[in-house]
């Protein structure tokens, strides 16, 4: 990338409020060192407190499940793969919108879990904020979720934090990816707070 493309890029993110961008490798390190950059670029925001929370434990949970879900992506070098995918946070800047900012993240999937997210977002997106509130307590509460199911660590409790601060329903959907084996696809997930 040139200078002026660099210019371009960066204009382009300042016009789409864009606050805070990663995209790249994801590991414990990565995500506290992008959480601690991200709480002080908030801390000159004049947003109020509890957006400012909404928006940390949002980017804290997304980042999360980047890590802990993401397909494995092999690495160029031979070492052991590691999760990828992009976070960002922005401010809204159009009058009609349903928040004040925005949080948006993406990572490959197995093509083999397309359908249980579709139906776990779905499920929450008809959700009223009461019922999102009582579901995540009896997901609290489920003893019976480590032993029953094999792939989600947190009983859905992630999502559910996401959909619980959010100002609307969750926008998410789905796009091939360019992996020959077709194993993988990308998976986006926008919230609004």
């Amino acid at each position: 990338m040139n200078p002026p493309e660099f210019e371009r890029f960066q204009e382009s993110a300042q016009d789409r409020g864009v606050l805070f961008y990663y995209a790249g490798a994801f590991s414990p390190p990565v995500i506290a060192a992008a959480a601690d950059s991200l709480k002080t670029r908030l801390a000159t925001e004049d947003a109020s407190g509890p957006a400012k929370r909404k928006l940390f434990s949002t980017f804290v949970e997304m980042a999360q499940n980047i890590l802990h879900y993401a397909a494995d992506t092999p690495a160029a070098d031979g070492s052991p793969p590691v999760p990828h995918g992009a976070i960002a946070v922005g401010r809204e800047d159009d009058p009609g919108s349903t928040g004040q900012y925005w949080i948006v993240c993406r990572n490959p999937v197995d093509q083999a879990y397309v359908e249980r997210l579709a139906c776990k977002l779905d499920a929450v997106r008809a959700m009223s904020l009461e019922q999102i509130k009582q579901s995540y307590r009896e997901q609290l509460r489920n003893a019976e979720h480590a032993r029953t199911d094999t792939i989600s660590r947190g009983a859905g409790l992630g999502l559910l934090t996401i959909a619980r601060d959010a100002c609307a329903p969750l926008e998410y959907s789905f796009t091939p990816t360019t992996d020959p084996s077709g194993r993988t696809t990308l998976f986006y997930v926008k919230a609004c707070i």
